[in-house]
């Protein structure tokens, strides 16, 4: 007879005991022996989206770089989804109105943030839009938000491409004027950015017209 180690001997011993079924045996042994299922790696989504610019119909993105458009690849686009650096979000084809308009009737929100470099940092419109939801001086869909200061510089660091993307599906290009942000300084004023040259300033919500570019969130369904 052969001679076997000691760790041969434990599973010899506890197979046996466990009337020799080896499901239970194998179960036996590992929990005898400390042994931990081996960890398993996060799931991925079957197809992750690269960055760049997409034309959106409902929740298909179809990527955009230039190329001509039949009138059929025009009809159904919904907006202009914008993504890059783990950041997205779809841009509405058209501004909210023709006419520039106050952010707000009236002052309120509870969602303020006083230093510019904490505002230019905020990416969080929906929670900010909702916070001014109910005094909105214009109307929004509940799925769309106005862009925060942080998004809005998002929006500006790709202004060309999105642009072309809007004029490819006929939709309204984003003007070299200043568009309202979501994101406010205080009851009384939000910030806002020039995308003509990038400066940010404040002015009060409830009397200044500008122009508002409402986005919705970036949810494709396939590439």
């Amino acid at each position: 007879m052969c001679k076997l180690t000691n760790e041969q001997m434990l599973r010899y011993f506890i197979f046996k005991d466990c009337g020799f079924d080896e499901e239970l045996a194998k179960k036996s042994y590992d929990f005898v022996m400390g042994n931990e299922p081996e960890p398993q790696p996060e799931s991925k989504p079957a197809t992750e989206l690269a960055d760049g610019i997409y034309l959106m119909y409902g929740k298909t993105a179809v990527p955009y770089t230039g190329q001509e458009l039949s009138e059929n690849d025009k009809h159904g686009c919904t907006g202009i989804g914008i993504k890059f650096g783990g950041k997205s979000l779809v841009l509405a084809l058209t501004d909210i109105s023709d006419d520039d308009v106050e952010l707000t009737t009236q002052q309120g929100g509870t969602r303020f943030i006083t230093d510019y470099h904490r505002a230019a940092e905020d990416m969080d419109g929906k929670t900010a839009t909702d916070d001014i939801r109910d005094i909105l001086n214009m109307g929004i869909s509940d799925d769309e938000y106005i862009p925060s200061l942080g998004e809005l510089y998002f929006i500006l660091a790709h202004f060309t491409q999105i642009n072309a993307a809007l004029e490819a599906v006929g939709g309204e290009p984003l003007r070299n004027d200043w568009y309202w942000s979501s994101t406010q300084y205080s009851a009384t004023n939000a910030w806002r950015l020039y995308l003509s040259n990038g400066i940010a300033n404040l002015t009060t919500k409830a009397a200044t017209q500008g122009r508002v570019r409402p986005v919705s969130a970036f949810l494709p369904l396939n590439s």
